[in-house]
């Protein structure tokens, strides 16, 4: 491809992609009711105490947070590439901020493999997704834990159907869990399968089968246990938040049901920017649910919950696409050759 040709099409492409993030953030935080109610409700708590607190440990967890995201895809992509951390931190953002108009975030692959200079494009996005699988798995680890819990608060176990129920679920949740983290830690099988079933066209295929005999049984439970760290952060991010807008429950309760909203959310198709309504939807459903189930009379309970969950998602997303916008100029969707994708 040309040079000229070729900058000019990386040139048209970046445009494109922060001309649609802008657009959908404007959008959204103009034109969006839940957006209006936090601007109309936040003033009312801005007064209450250990607020300045609270919000600068959101913010410290936001860094904190897209850093071990950062760190879990250097350390994942090194196989490839070697990339320095703040590279990585680049590309997580530019991720973010390109996953905005794309279902289910799958821009946000894109948006990190082309900062990438010479590691081959598909090879690159396989290995993000099986990094990103594993903060699927923590989140299906959290929420199946707090179903378990949650359970007993929900049916009366002195019923007969109910304690087998619950029997049921225990030992559903402790098989599907051993065989989700089996297969994940043992990834590197699905190779030989593929080499199994493609026959002869492997040839064509091979080296991107080949991607996930990189990663070790170590590897895999490394990203793994970063990941559920992760998952602790920024599910203490959304404990903040109802705290700060005067939904008063104990933490270990919080995380049950944050857990459960968590995974509700992960089955329901969204894109990022309608993933706010999604997610305020299934947390108000849930918390209030629980709030009957205890008897527990707070006439905040909706709109603190969902101002909670507002917030959270646009600090933990709409401020980071802004910014990773910025670094979109970054990305080189066409090389000088293109004999490695």
């Amino acid at each position: 491809m040309k040079t000229k040709l070729r900058k000019s099409y990386n040139i048209i492409i970046r445009a494109f992609i922060i001309i649609m993030t802008f657009w959908f953030l404007y959008d959204q935080l103009f034109h969006s009711n839940d957006i209006q109610t936090v601007i109309d409700f936040f003033p009312k708590v801005t007064g209450s105490p250990g607020f300045a607190f609270k919000i600068s440990a959101l913010l410290v967890l936001l860094f904190v947070n897209y850093l071990l995201e950062s760190y879990k895809w250097k350390y994942f992509i090194a196989k490839l590439e070697k990339v320095s951390l703040l590279t990585s931190y680049k590309a997580i953002l530019t991720g973010i901020s390109v996953s905005m108009f794309m279902p289910n975030r799958s821009g946000d692959y894109l948006g990190r493999v082309f900062i990438l200079k010479k590691a081959d494009r598909i090879q690159a996005i396989l290995a993000t997704i099986l990094g990103t699988m594993s903060q699927l798995i923590a989140t299906i680890i959290f929420g199946s834990i707090a179903s378990i819990i949650a359970f007993p608060t929900v049916f009366n176990l002195e019923e007969n159907l109910n304690s087998w129920l619950f029997a049921g679920l225990i030992t559903v949740v402790i098989i599907s869990l051993f065989t989700i983290v089996f297969a994940y830690l043992n990834f590197s099988v699905f190779s030989g399968i593929i080499k199994r079933i493609s026959g002869r066209g492997y040839r064509k295929i091979k080296k991107y089968a080949e991607v996930f005999t990189l990663y070790s049984v170590r590897d895999l439970l490394f990203v793994l246990i970063i990941s559920l760290m992760r998952y602790i952060i920024f599910s203490f991010q959304f404990v903040l938040l109802l705290w700060l807008f005067r939904i008063d429950i104990p933490y270990l309760n919080a995380m049950v049901l944050i857990s459960l909203v968590y995974l509700g959310v992960t089955v329901i198709p969204t894109i990022a920017l309608t993933e706010i309504g999604v997610r305020g939807s299934v947390s108000v459903f849930i918390f209030t649910y629980y709030y009957e189930l205890m008897g527990v009379v707070n006439p905040n309970i909706e709109l603190g919950v969902a101002s909670a969950s507002t917030v959270l998602w646009f600090v933990n997303l709409v401020i980071p696409a802004f910014i990773g916008a910025f670094f979109v100029f970054n990305l080189k969707f066409f090389r000088k050759t293109e004999t490695n994708g």
